[in-house]
């Protein structure tokens, strides 16, 4: 049994040894390429795993307590709370490390992944949350206190204020967002429409960050995270943390069907789905609420969000299934049409040189 190494481009890459003996022939090691590919795969099936535990989870508790909350967030004053923390961090720590195909998925990926820690770690009811813990207070100090709680959530969020500073130097040190400024697409318009959406979302992230670090560490009063009141409608921290994430996560389906790509070629590439799915996400989204009008009166934002996870969470699983084929067929060494061939729209693509890879 040997094994031998070819040079590649100043690059050394095991050939598998085939072992002799008893058992399957041409039995061969798996190579660095392989593993890469296996945790690709996992971290995309664990995105689609991690909202089943939780909508299991939530479910299961609903038919136990014979009613169904408000929203996904209400569970986080019960038993299920420490269940909807894990998962919401599991997810965004997911959404964060997953690298999208294109530069803009990557991007929308990155921020729901950022916006999910504070739909985790700022509850929607923060300010009855604060009055339960002053509330159950005590001499001896083992309860917790409504001040250590202000403290940990101080501590916690800086540090994800701190990886969202890492992962931005990053992005910059790989050329990312270089590359999506300079996008080069075929018109100018669109490159100025890349540009307009690219400094909109940034600023809403920056804006973000800003209003829920004045209100978490600068605050007037006592710490409430009540966030913004736009025409009349309260909007907490936690709410407008999980409206910029379900957008997020639409932004990234969208990258995937019309318009980036061309109608025509929607069923040939397998993504005709993918639009069906974007259009539920917008346009169909008033289908949870008259639903929940009609046979679950309040309970319309619950319904509400579980139709925009449910309805990524089906595009992660058909796009995991279809990039499965394709490797598939790329292995037995058919011809694989590539995605460039079906583009409208030009999307900032990754570039495979050595100074990303050691970047990254």
């Amino acid at each position: 049994m040997t094994n031998e190494s070819v040079e590649d481009g100043g690059q050394h890459d095991v050939v598998s040894p085939v072992v002799d003996g008893p058992g399957p022939p041409d039995l061969q090691i798996e190579t660095p390429r392989d593993i890469h590919l296996i945790t690709y795969s996992y971290l995309r099936w664990l995105l689609i795993l991690l909202p089943v535990v939780l909508f299991v989870v939530t479910v299961s508790t609903a038919v136990e307590q014979g009613h169904l909350e408000t929203s996904i967030s209400a569970y986080y004053g019960g038993w299920v709370r420490d269940v909807f923390v894990g998962t919401l961090i599991a997810i965004a720590v997911c959404l964060v490390a997953y690298q999208g195909v294109g530069l803009i998925e990557d991007y929308a990926l990155n921020g729901a992944g950022f916006y999910a820690v504070y739909v985790a770690l700022v509850p929607a009811g923060f300010p009855v949350l604060m009055e339960k813990l002053k509330a159950s207070e005590t001499s001896d100090g083992l309860a917790p206190s409504a001040a250590e709680y202000i403290f940990f959530l101080r501590v916690t969020l800086a540090c994800v204020l701190f990886l969202v500073l890492v992962v931005f130097l990053l992005e910059v040190r790989a050329g990312n967002i270089q590359r999506l400024f300079r996008a080069d697409v075929a018109h100018d318009w669109l490159h100025k429409l890349t540009r307009v959406f690219l400094v909109a979302t940034m600023a809403v992230l920056i804006g973000f960050l800003a209003l829920a670090s004045q209100q978490l560490y600068f605050p007037v009063g006592d710490v409430t995270m009540d966030g913004l009141t736009p025409w009349g409608i309260p909007l907490t921290i936690h709410d407008l943390a999980a409206i910029f994430l379900i957008t997020s996560l639409f932004i990234a389906v969208l990258t995937n069907t019309w318009p980036f790509y061309k109608f025509s070629a929607l069923r040939e590439s397998a993504r005709q789905g993918y639009l069906v799915i974007a259009v539920l996400m917008t346009f169909g989204a008033f289908i949870p609420v008259l639903v929940a009008q009609r046979f679950a009166p309040g309970r319309e934002v619950i319904l509400l969000e579980w139709w925009e996870i449910g309805l990524f969470a089906t595009f992660w699983a058909l796009e995991t299934g279809r990039m499965r084929r394709l490797n598939k067929r790329q292995e037995k060494g058919k011809v694989v049409s590539t995605d460039e061939d079906a583009r409208l729209l030009s999307e900032p693509a990754r570039v495979a040189d050595r100074g990303s890879r050691s970047a990254r």
